[in-house]
């Protein structure tokens, strides 16, 4: 992971990472402003006597545990909640009330928590401690065994209980006389005799009591009226709404971030067509309504950040062709509009500035643009002199206002630019263009569109391709490569043009001194384009 890259990717969307949290942070706290109190009570029950138990039953207990999870389902059966409803006199449905009540019984416990919601803290409370009841009532029925007959053992057990204490009490009485007369004994030996009737029924009478059952239903903690709402928490979904939407925005970003096939930066020419970087011009502001040679930035402006990224170019230039000369130079692109013509104009001012003999040849015999940049005729020019043996370079190269450059514009434009381009005429041409001039520099059309630009790079000392940062793609900049590498072209490197301003980060204060100076009241930046 390249943490610099990831850096630059979030600086230039916070805009947009910003927006969306605050758009999702206020969203949830309005909505949840207006959204009504929701009140939770809570009662538990536990099944079984594994509390009041001395010595619990593992089966007892084991089976308490499995009842649990029966009662929970029978807690939100319709009879029951129906019952809840009349009793308290609910204006809702069964199937309301269901939505707002929750019954949970853990496996590894015999205990079972009936929930209930509802706007109204009493009613919430009234709910769930109803439900309880509801269910304890229904409980006997479970094991098959009625009401009236549960409370008839029961009081039966309490009676036998209550005789044999009596009797007890009467036996350990009559045990402590030192001496007993024979109705004394007799009685003691009737009531010692009646003890073990007596436990024998009450051992009877205690297999089928509530006491010893194991799926007995008791309430160890009524619901008690909630003071304050779980439901709706305004911070608490304005932060959690906030981070989701930051981390949507950020996989929205990230993801067109490495979905975007542009070639943005030094680092992506060197991998996708494994070419240096010779040169970057950052995107400036412009006004597409003015004369063309406003773009002529090294002319207009030479102070301009422009014009310095062109003399850096210039001087990159120089270092690649150090071990072997260049004085014919084509500047392509792989596609239309990445900036060609402009770059290859300003180049040739840069070199001329400097005190070459500069020639600038539009061999753009399609689409030509230098007399445009340049404002200058197009009756004659490149075409006249394929054409002609008798045409002479110096009546058709025309001066500009930077001293030692010419330009020889394209002529009129011939039905077959290829088969020119490729002749053994042009060959010729181009060696008779060099005579008197430092540097030759050729503007051609793209290489994705037509075999133009290939055909010249066959026969010049090297080609120069411009790539747009902001709009050229991987596939086809690796294609206009590929072009040029079966014309067995010498490229010398790459020029990344328009790169967005964002992305030029560490370079503010340079580019604001040169923006700043030389440039005329009320005198836009140029834009580089072609």
């Amino acid at each position: 992971m390249d943490l610099r890259r990831e850096l630059t990717i979030i600086r230039a969307r916070l805009p947009l990472l910003i927006l969306s949290v605050v758009l999702a942070g206020g969203g949830a706290f309005l909505f949840s402003s207006v959204q009504p109190n929701v009140y939770e009570a809570q009662a538990t029950l536990i099944v079984g006597q594994s509390l009041s138990s001395v010595n619990p039953d593992y089966t007892g207990l084991l089976a308490s545990q499995r009842l649990s999870a029966t009662y929970a389902h029978v807690a939100t059966t319709r009879p029951l909640l129906d019952n809840v409803i009349s009793s308290l006199g609910l204006n809702e449905t069964s199937d309301d009330l269901l939505r707002n009540v929750r019954a949970d019984a853990p496996l590894d416990s015999t205990l079972l928590t009936i929930t209930a919601r509802d706007t109204d803290p009493a009613e919430a409370a009234a709910i769930a401690n109803g439900l309880a009841s509801e269910l304890i009532a229904a409980s006997p029925a479970l094991q098959g065994r009625q009401a009236d007959v549960q409370k008839s053992v029961d009081e039966d057990l309490q009676a036998t209980q209550a005789q044999i204490e009596a009797a007890q009490t009467e036996v350990e009485t009559l045990s402590g006389l030192a001496t007993r007369t024979t109705e004394q004994d007799a009685r003691l030996a009737t009531l010692q005799s009646q003890l073990v009737s007596l436990r024998a029924t009450y051992a009877a009478l205690l297999s089928f009591s509530s006491a010893g059952a194991a799926n007995l239903l008791s309430v160890i903690q009524p619901a008690v009226v909630p003071g304050e709402p779980i439901s709706p928490r305004p911070l608490l979904n304005t932060l959690l709404a906030a981070a989701l939407g930051l981390l949507i925005a950020g996989a929205v970003v990230f993801i067109a971030a490495y979905l975007d096939d542009r070639i943005k930066n030094a680092d992506d020419v060197e991998e996708v067509v494994g070419l240096p970087t010779l040169g970057s011009v950052m995107r400036m502001k412009g006004d597409s309504g003015r004369n063309e040679i406003y773009r002529l930035a090294t002319l207009v402006y030479p102070r301009s950040a422009a014009s310095e990224s062109y003399r850096m170019l210039r001087s990159n230039l120089e270092f690649a062709s150090v071990d072997r000369a260049v004085q014919t130079l084509l500047v392509t692109s792989a596609l239309p509009g990445e900036g060609k013509s402009v770059t290859a104009a300003n180049l040739a001012i840069a070199f001329a500035l400097q005190g070459r003999r500069v020639l600038l040849v539009d061999a753009d015999l399609r689409k030509p643009n230098l007399h445009l940049l340049f404002g200058l005729p197009n009756s004659h020019g490149l075409t006249t002199l394929l054409r002609s043996d008798e045409a002479s370079l110096e009546s058709f190269a025309r001066t500009t206002e930077a001293e030692s450059l010419r330009v020889l514009t394209s002529g009129p434009l011939p039905p077959n630019p290829a088969e020119l381009l490729g002749s053994q005429r042009m060959r010729t041409i181009v060696e008779r263009l060099q005579v008197g001039h430092d540097i030759v520099i050729f503007d051609s059309p793209p290489l994705q569109v037509v075999a133009d630009a290939a055909l010249i790079s066959a026969v010049v000392h090297g080609t120069l391709l411009v790539i747009d940062a902001s709009r050229s793609r991987r596939a086809a900049i690796r294609q206009g490569r590929e072009a040029l590498a079966r014309a067995n072209a010498r490229v010398l490197g790459a020029v990344l043009n328009r790169i967005p301003e964002r992305d030029h980060s560490g370079d503010q204060v340079y580019y604001a001194y040169y923006q700043g100076t030389d440039q005329g009241p009320g005198q836009p930046t140029t834009t580089m384009l072609e």
